[in-house]
């Protein structure tokens, strides 16, 4: 069923004040999403100094002020101290839960509750948000084996345990359209892996399981295995002989990897609802992926689970897969492009942050002046 249709008093689309820490992809496709039934007025908390985050506050202070937040609707991407003052100030205060706001992993240096002022910030804005939206069900609350170094209990319940704010899964949207495969050549033996961030000296490399790939590629001499994503692609030396390492790369260039690539690694401690999964599954890559959160719903039956943070349960998940005929691997790639492509479009992301954003103002007063 469509959602209403946002209306100002006059007829004119109503002002919605979106937040963030910083710009990123997945935010820019919600402004695309938004925009054509609000007037979208955004704020970046910019990363900084710990010195500088009340000046970075006092700046986010002007802009509510400014925009006269007492009689809007914001949404907050991701969870923290982005979301203290919308908290406070705004009429209607939704946040979207995307991953790290509701996770601790301290020995991977990853999640707002490894630490405390950061948890609090971000238990603070939940528990006084009008609904949440986790882009997957288990950021509310999940048990993970996967690294046995990390807390068991995930998810904002696990850390905000007397939470009552009501929540509702919106996960993100993707175009098929232009996440496609193309009649060019697969090669059957490319392992791509997506790591934005990594350097072989920062917590990112393991997060997103760089490590074990190392691991894994001089055991498996024929395949191929490129990681895409680091600032400082010259930082990784010594590696396997079929193993590189390439930077940051813009959407075309992404797109003819994973177009090229038979096999999509992402064995990550923790994601929220992957971008970098859902992409490459669009243009036909087989997935193998870690059990954590939302990677297991998305994968379905088209690739492979990485059980355990070991080297050893990611060489029995590849080798699971090359087992497999010719015929099955290209059957698991069509079906890994029809999973993504029938269930997680741009247009029910739209409608449904609609649906959440109207139940919301239906369900208050009218604003004060």
């Amino acid at each position: 069923m469509r959602a209403a249709e946002p209306v100002g008093r006059s007829g004119t689309r109503p002002v919605l004040l979106y937040l963030y820490p910083r710009r990123s992809v997945f935010i820019d496709r919600d402004l695309d999403l938004l925009g054509p039934h609000f007037q979208v007025r955004t704020h970046e908390l910019l990363r900084g100094p710990k010195w500088a985050l009340p000046f970075r506050l006092l700046a986010q202070l002007l802009f509510l002020v400014r925009n006269r937040a007492w009689r809007r609707t914001a949404i907050c991407h991701f969870a923290g101290y982005h979301g203290l003052l919308p908290a406070l100030w705004c009429r209607h205060l939704v946040i979207v839960l995307a991953g790290s706001d509701c996770a601790s992993f301290p020995a991977m240096g990853y999640g707002n509750f490894r630490k405390a002022l950061y948890g609090w910030a971000t238990s603070f804005s939940v528990r006084r948000a009008r609904r949440l939206l986790p882009v997957h069900h288990s950021l509310m609350g999940m048990e993970q084996d996967y690294d046995p170094d990390a807390p068991r209990n995930q998810g904002l319940k696990a850390f905000v345990p007397d939470l009552r704010t009501p929540f509702t899964e919106v996960p993100y949207g993707f175009d098929a359209t232009y996440w496609s495969p193309d009649t060019g050549s697969r090669d059957p033996q490319l392992y791509l892996c997506v790591a934005s961030g990594t350097r072989p000296d920062n917590d990112t490399h393991a997060r997103k399981g760089v490590d074990l790939v190392l691991k894994v590629a001089p055991l498996l001499p024929d395949a191929r295995f490129l990681i895409i994503g680091s600032p400082e692609p010259g930082a990784y030396e010594d590696l396997p002989p079929n193993v590189a390492v390439e930077g940051r790369q813009h959407a075309e260039a992404l797109r003819e990897h994973y177009r090229r690539a038979r096999y999509l690694l992402q064995v990550s401690v923790m994601e929220g609802f992957p971008n970098a999964l859902c992409e490459g599954m669009l243009c036909g890559c087989i997935p193998i992926v870690s059990t954590m959160a939302a990677m297991p719903d998305i994968v379905g039956g088209t690739g492979a689970l990485v059980t355990q943070r070991t080297a050893e349960s990611l060489m029995e998940a590849i080798l699971s897969l090359q087992a497999l005929s010719e015929e099955e691997l290209e059957d698991r790639s069509r079906s890994a492009r029809e999973r993504v492509a029938a269930r997680w479009t741009p247009e029910r992301r739209q409608q449904e942050l609609l649906a959440a954003l109207s139940a919301v103002d239906a369900a208050s007063p009218p604003a004060r002046e």
